[in-house]
């Protein structure tokens, strides 16, 4: 019998802080990210220095005990691997160990950390960093999820994803089949394992958490309103796995502030977007739970002005 799903509300985070934060990332979200017109058209890939491929910030020592509480509390939520996929799993541990002596022996801390915990490699690099880490692997044609440490996820569950070819993990994302599934699977081909790719995307939530693993799993905050909605991001990267051929897939969650505040900025190039969104996309996107802004006259008016 499968254990009851993990209740999202157990996990919070601090939203003063959040609320708060240095958002330099924000700056990321550019007319590569942010554009009118449907995002599922474009996969919207940078290349990037080693130095940055992971990230700490300020929400680093909170956000790694979360991870490591979340990975006691629900192993078999947000940590699985397939028959087959242990050698690159171990592969994917190892250069996320090497990097972070390497490139940031400061963050080193957080992997001995883990070391208590007797975890899984991969586990242990994912509860190490601030990014989820999940290994895909060339299998018939295409490219399976094989092994993940899945802390933070938007809307999804590992254990209904695991094993799945790239096509049908993305399965709930509208269009996504049609526009962009070929165009995934050849560039997971060519990636060369001297080339890091980031991308970052984005869309609204009524709640500050970083364990989402479920859209509509809580209800409306009370009081709520389309206002104090929550701009919700995931920066991607990508990297080959020289030894095993896989390609190690990390996704850094974060919570940003309510658009009324830093993201004033921001709001004529979101609601842009959002103009050019399918129905399909803004049901999948939280709208179902009316947690994606309704873009009126005077709303466009009042936010474009911040």
């Amino acid at each position: 019998m499968a254990p009851p799903p993990v209740d999202p509300a157990n996990y919070p985070i601090d939203t003063d802080r959040y609320a708060t934060a240095d958002l330099t990332w924000l700056d990321e979200l550019d007319a590569l990210t942010v554009h009118a017109g449907a995002p599922h058209q474009r996969m919207g890939t940078r290349g990037i220095d080693e130095r940055d491929w992971l990230r700490a910030d300020e929400h680093r020592e909170a956000e790694l005990a979360l991870r490591r509480q979340l990975v006691v509390d629900a192993p078999g939520e947000v940590y699985a691997a397939i028959d087959g996929s242990a050698a690159a799993a171990e592969e994917a541990a190892e250069l996320v160990h090497r990097w972070l002596r390497t490139a940031r022996p400061d963050l080193l801390d957080g992997w001995y950390a883990a070391e208590a915990l007797g975890l899984a490699p991969l586990a242990h690099a994912g509860v190490a960093v601030q990014e989820d880490l999940c290994v895909m692997q060339p299998r018939d044609g295409s490219w399976v999820l094989a092994a993940a440490l899945l802390c933070f996820p938007t809307y999804w569950r590992l254990a209904d994803k695991l094993g799945l070819a790239q096509e049908h993990v993305h399965g709930p994302v509208p269009h996504y089949a049609t526009d962009l599934a070929e165009r995934v699977s050849r560039f997971f081909d060519r990636l060369g394992p001297d080339r890091i790719v980031s991308r970052r995307n984005w869309g609204f939530s009524a709640h500050p958490l970083l364990f989402m693993p479920e859209l509509g799993a809580l209800e409306r905050p009370a009081g709520y309103e389309p206002g104090a909605v929550w701009l919700r991001s995931e920066r991607q990267t990508l990297r080959r796995l020289p030894v095993s051929g896989g390609v190690l897939f990390t996704i850094r969650g974060a919570a940003g502030a309510r658009r009324r505040a830093a993201l004033a900025a921001l709001a004529a190039e979101l609601l842009a977007a959002i103009d050019g969104w399918t129905p399909e996309l803004v049901e999948s996107r939280g709208g179902r739970t009316g947690w994606v802004p309704e873009v009126t006259p005077s709303w466009r008016i009042a936010h474009r002005h911040g």
